[in-house]
């Protein structure tokens, strides 16, 4: 085994403890899973979830879907963990997976697919007549496997169908992913840039205060070395904007760099980029050019530029060894430690483009609050991607904030319905009403509502396994379950004891679904268009659960859960009338129960 793979296995090692019970020690999984991470912002419970490897699952062995305000994302994924070590992804993998991306998004009927390729096939569609007046969703296909890429002949299908528009299909080795999920950890690094003649150079006087700066011009190689050196996406950790692939405006700027006729056009056409740094100073070399010295550099403005362009270095056939040294480009450099003007820059230098509020929010004095009041508490509060990647800690005390604020506006603001839409657009809707409000028990809440989600995704991710086709829907409803545990046991959100008793807590959970699997029933009675996707994601969902008196029982659900007394009891005829199910329905859901989660106490 070469040094590469006995690293990737480190890796995949490491993964092992937060896998499912019945995945443990499946490197084939393992590296599913380390692939998602690696390439994508999502938590592990998260690339968990959306897995969709398996009998039926026609060569996608996962699909995430992210929503934004103006866009619809969809990560698809395949992988292949090869044991020898000489193969790579063959061609008839990859044209069986591209035919399935292809009848899923063309509208065809999807012939023998397992019933969680069909839910999100159906949550796919969904999105995309609910959001008719946008534009296609961007379409990510990726193809991982951990010895070599594919050779080119094998890739012909994916060229083709990145011709069609609206797809990117990217191809990962082992070496790819590592970098993707190379070691983050805050090391000082020193580059030296040398530019392109002279500079423009603004010293720090009174007027401006604790920055200086520079605008130079740069050679892409140049660029890719300061993308490299600094520590890969680590350089990029300030820059509020996702790379987003091979869509048309990062194809052009790959055409014009790689073009030896367009090139030397290259400074005109793209707009630069911008970088801060904790300290910078310059020479003369004997051409005229500057020398400068850079300390710590993040790359806040211009991150599709750089990818893009580093992109094209990888891709030797188009780009000779030193056609980048011939392609120049406007870097604006600048020195500050001030972190409230960092933001303001970032802010500035990003007000034309798509702008994520996590990112511009992460140094918000309240959300520092949140982050000592969480560290006390043994949990990792995040508040940039991946800043805590490079610890050696346990991947389970990590709470990636946008995730923590999507059940908390389900647990505390009653919305799971919106904070499903996009965990994105929720955080940025409803940030100031909740950090700004002088709301003094926000870090516990905030704890709690971590600690429940978590919980939730962990019974899911335990026993998604054995669902039957009619469970499916778990696969939609974490929030909705955080929104629920909620309503039948108030207690949670003040009391954080629960917690330390999860016999208690997988009985509240049972009861949850039991409840869920009702309302569901009832839905697809008054609903012919039903889909789980649609009803968790519309104000419906919480109007239906609003009809329901919870105040008329819930002293029965915490006596009979907290004192494991039997829960043949509880469930309110209100529900029953309702739903309009008979007894006989609510024994089988009983019965369902017990089974699943090993709850005795069920008559």
């Amino acid at each position: 085994m070469s040094i590469l793979q006995s690293v990737l296995k480190a890796n995949l090692d490491n993964l092992n403890p937060y896998l499912p019970e019945d995945k443990k020690n499946s490197d084939s999984f393992a590296f599913l899973v380390f692939a998602i991470t690696s390439i994508l912002d999502i938590t592990i419970n998260e690339a968990i979830l959306c897995s969709t490897e398996g009998s039926g699952d026609g060569g996608i062995d996962a699909i995430y879907i992210d929503e934004t305000e103006n866009n619809i994302i969809i990560h698809i994924f395949q992988t292949k963990y090869r044991t020898n070590f000489n193969k790579s992804i063959g061609k008839n993998e990859i044209d069986l997976t591209i035919a399935k991306v292809e009848e899923i998004f063309q509208g065809y009927t999807v012939e023998n697919q397992s019933p969680i390729i069909a839910s999100r096939i159906e949550e796919i569609r969904d999105i995309i007549q609910e959001k008719s007046d946008l534009k296609m969703p961007e379409i990510y296909l990726y193809f991982a496997v951990n010895t070599s890429t594919p050779n080119e002949a094998d890739k012909e299908r994916a060229r083709q169908l990145e011709e069609k528009g609206n797809y990117t299909v990217l191809f990962y080795d082992s070496n790819d992913l590592l970098q993707a999920a190379a070691d983050k950890s805050k090391k000082d690094c020193k580059i030296n840039v040398t530019t392109h003649k002279n500079i423009l150079y603004l010293d720090a006087d009174e007027k401006l205060g604790d920055v200086r700066g520079i605008v130079a011009t740069i050679s892409a190689q140049q660029l890719i070395n300061i993308y490299k050196t600094g520590g890969w996406d680590r350089v990029l950790s300030r820059n509020i904007r996702y790379f987003l692939g091979n869509n048309k405006i990062n194809k052009k700027i790959k055409q014009t760099a790689s073009n030896i006729e367009e090139a030397k056009y290259f400074w005109f056409l793209n707009n630069g980029v911008t970088i801060t740094c904790d300290k910078f100073s310059f020479t003369d070399d004997a051409r005229g050019n500057k020398i400068i010295s850079v300390s710590n550099p993040k790359i806040i403005n211009g991150g599709q530029t750089t990818k893009s362009l580093y992109h094209v270095s990888k891709e030797i056939p188009l780009s000779p060894n030193n056609l980048l040294n011939e392609v120049y480009l406007l870097i604006r450099l600048y020195e500050t430690d001030n972190e409230e003007l960092i933001d303001k820059i970032t802010e500035g230098a990003n007000n034309q483009n798509p702008i994520f509020e996590r990112e511009l929010k992460a140094n918000h004095p309240i959300q520092l609050l949140v982050k000592k009041y969480f560290l006390e508490k043994g949990y990792y509060y995040e508040t940039h991607r991946k800043e805590y990647t490079d610890k050696k800690i346990d991947k389970d005390k990590i709470a990636n904030n946008e995730r923590v604020f999507q059940s908390y506006v389900s647990l505390f603001k009653d919305i799971p319905h919106e904070a499903k839409s996009s965990k994105s657009k929720i955080f940025e809707r409803y940030f100031d009403d909740v950090f700004d409000n002088g709301n003094d028990n926000l870090p516990q809440q905030l704890l709690i509502s971590h600690k429940l989600l978590t919980f939730i995704e962990e019974q899911a991710k335990k026993y998604s396994n054995e669902w039957k086709n009619e469970d499916v829907f778990l696969n939609h409803a974490e929030l909705a379950m955080v929104y629920i545990v909620g309503k039948i046991y108030p207690k949670i959100k003040t009391d954080e004891t629960i917690f330390n008793n999860i016999t208690s807590l997988k009985r509240i959970y049972a009861f949850a679904i039991l409840l869920l699997r009702i309302f569901i029933e009832y839905e697809k009675k008054r609903d012919m268009d039903y889909s789980h996707n649609k009803f968790f994601k519309s104000r419906d969902f919480t109007v239906v659960i609003k009809k329901i008196h919870f105040e008329e029982y819930i002293s029965f659900i915490e006596s009979s859960v907290i004192q494991n007394d039997p829960l043949t009891n509880i469930v309110p005829e209100a529900i029953i009338e309702l739903c309009n199910l008979p007894s006989e329905k609510i024994a089988v859901f009983y019965e369902e129960i017990r089974r699943h989660y090993g709850i005795q106490e069920f008559a």
